[in-house]
This record gives structure tokens, sequence and C-alpha cells, in this order.
């Protein structure tokens, strides 16, 4: 089988043991999400604040009440794939800056470009960075051939 990407880690705080991607210990701050959640009240409430009003002024954000809009769990998982898969490190490919930090951007486009919840979003040059000139919405089976 290959080799184990997960490494076990001890949070500083709270000491609770848990997996964490070997790939991503790098900018790992130490703590598990509770302790560093509180960290961030203790160190300035006004942070938590601001970006908890950031990330959810377009509604579409996941919370206890919604699932959410399914455009921004894509919009989530391409910067995941890009910050978190070793392939794509390794190619570094990115997203650009337009919709990196910009989730209404790239539903806009999104919207304006054919995107459906049965589609995929895929990048037609493969070494090429998710941009609007580089993606486009296709079936499974569409995307299984763009290898």
């Amino acid at each position: 089988m290959g080799q184990n990407l997960y490494k076990l880690v001890c949070c500083k705080d709270c000491n609770a043991q848990y997996e964490k991607r070997k790939d991503s210990i790098k900018n790992w701050n130490g703590r598990c999400r509770s302790c560093a959640k509180k960290f961030l009240h203790l160190v300035d409430p006004s942070i938590v604040e601001a970006t908890k009003k950031s990330n959810t002024i377009h509604g579409d954000a996941k919370n206890k009440s919604s699932k959410g809009h399914w455009l921004y769990g894509r919009w989530q998982k391409m910067k995941r794939r890009c910050k978190e898969y070793p392939t794509y490190i390794a190619k570094n490919i990115q997203v650009c800056n337009e919709w990196r930090n910009n989730y209404q951007l790239f539903k806009e486009w999104a919207e304006q470009n054919g995107a459906q919840q049965k589609l995929e979003l895929d990048r037609i040059n493969n070494r090429g960075d998710y941009e609007p000139c580089n993606c486009r919405w296709i079936t499974h089976q569409e995307n299984c051939k763009n290898k």
C-alpha cells in the first residue's frame, strides 16, 4: 500500500490526540479546532466577529440551520485541493486571485457559464490554474477522460 499520509498529533492546549495530514503540519498552529477558536476569542474577539461577517455576507455558507449553497461547497473544495493535494502542490496549481478570496465572483462566473449541481468543475488544461479562462462545467464521464 502507499505511504502513510497522516501523523498522530497532540493539541498543545488540551492534549487531545488526532490524526493530521503530514503535508498540512507545517502550517499547523499546534491547536485543535476547538482550542484554536477559544484562542482567537482570547486574543481579539473582533477578529472572530470580522471573520464570521466576511464569511457569511453572501448567505451561501453552511451553518447550523442550512446545508449552504452547493456552489459554495465547490468553491471551498477547489481551494482545498490546491492547498492539500500532493499532485496539485507538485504542479503548483492554484486558484486565481480573482476567485481565491471572493466567492461572489466565482459564483457569478459559475452561473454565467452553465454551472449545474450535477456537473463538475474542470480545468481545461490540467497543468493550468483554476481561473475563468481555464475552467468549465462538464459531466463526470467527460471529466474522467480529461486526465
